[in-house]
């Protein structure tokens, strides 16, 4: 487990971040240009920050001392709670392996994923292309540094897994997002629980139909019902949920939202069983739309109309981090409103007994199974 604040500051909590290797890079690992390096926060808005994060982990820690009592006993609404609260960076991984059911399905496959990168896959070539692409100003994935390795490796994984999901340009930001907070092997069933459990495999098909049905009709009509003004707005200058909503539900909000955003955003999509989950990418959406309605009104040229929405949740604080996730779950949504259903099981191959090598079931994530997640080590 990490520390909570990694990437952190130097030794004598000197408000600037850490240089690694001759460069500024804030606590998650992105380089940070030079404007925003010194603009860091104070010594004293620091040790506040550390305060605050170091009582949210022993809340947590607390919790999983008990954790059947929070999965699925009668303290499972403060553990809802916390979750939109934000999980602690320092046991963020383990815990979105825990409630995702990724990590029930990791030990009950042994050996599978190293199986899977030995055999070939048509997208290879094209997922080798992308490497460079993808969150080139971390650390992590710089030219050269092992997390290109990394990233291949899972989206390799990820298309023998989903054969007929193939690869999509999209998927490899939210494995890069994961590697960033555990192990490969661990990221790609977090993947596969997302592909799989939460429906994204339609999401990123080629054929698009996940997008075609919760972008193009879900969210476009929920814009109509509770922004009607702003959709009439929209629609008459040709500004669609394609334009602007389609690269934050495809990326899973990796893509122009600040990284603090993004993993709040996560928290709860992976924290919560689907499709209850799932309804946090549409709130967070509205969100935006809402906090930028006057100003959007006052415009009338589609480029104008997308970039300001597009830039809205990196440049408006108001829209970032805490605030935005309280913005977004003030905005009363109901799975059944939304069509959102749980995927039926994908094909799959069997996993193997450890002990004896027989095919047996493959396993589901623990929420449909309708037993307690596996609590995450401590």
């Amino acid at each position: 487990i990490r520390a909570p604040l990694r990437l952190g500051r130097c030794a004598r909590g000197q408000a600037a971040s850490r240089a690694l290797v001759g460069e500024m890079i804030d606590r998650y690992g992105f380089e940070l240009p030079a404007s925003k390096a010194s603009a860091a926060p104070s010594d004293k808005e620091y040790l506040e920050q550390v305060r605050t994060e170091n009582s949210q982990l022993f809340k947590w820690q607390k919790m999983i001392a008990d954790w059947a009592t929070y999965t699925h006993g009668d303290k499972h609404k403060k553990l809802k709670q916390r979750v939109r609260e934000g999980i602690p960076d320092g046991i963020r991984g383990h815990i979105w392996q825990s409630l995702s059911g990724a990590l029930d399905a990791r030990i009950a496959q042994p050996g599978r994923y190293g199986a899977m990168l030995r055999q070939p896959s048509p997208m290879d070539s094209q997922i080798r292309k992308d490497l460079h692409r993808t969150m080139p100003t971390h650390v992590q994935f710089k030219q050269g540094a092992d997390g290109q390795q990394q990233l291949f490796n899972v989206c390799h994984a990820i298309a023998l897994h989903e054969p007929q999901m193939g690869y999509n340009q999209a998927e490899a930001y939210v494995v890069a997002t994961l590697l960033t907070y555990m192990t490969e092997e661990e990221a790609f069933y977090v993947m596969a629980s997302i592909t799989s459990e939460r429906g994204y495999s339609r999401m990123w098909a080629d054929s698009m139909e996940g997008w075609d049905e919760y972008g193009r009709q879900v969210l476009d009509q929920l814009v109509r019902e509770r922004q009607p003004r702003l959709h009439r707005h929209l629609e008459s200058h040709g500004v669609t949920v394609d334009l602007y909503a389609m690269p934050w539900f495809l990326t899973l909000f990796t893509k122009d939202f600040p990284f603090e955003s993004t993993l709040r955003v996560l928290d709860v999509f992976l924290g919560e069983p689907h499709p209850k989950g799932a309804k946090i990418l549409f709130r967070v959406v509205l969100a935006v739309l809402k906090h930028t309605e006057r100003e959007l009104l006052a415009m009338d040229d589609v480029q104008q109309l997308t970039e300001h929405i597009r830039t809205a949740p990196a440049r408006v604080a108001q829209l970032q981090g805490s605030r935005l996730m309280e913005s977004a779950h003030a905005i009363s949504l109901k799975s059944r409103k939304l069509r959102l259903t749980v995927p039926s099981a994908p094909t799959r191959p069997p996993a193997r007994s450890a002990q004896h090598g027989r095919p047996t079931s493959p396993q589901p994530p623990a929420w449909s199974r309708g037993r307690r997640p596996r609590p995450p080590a401590r």
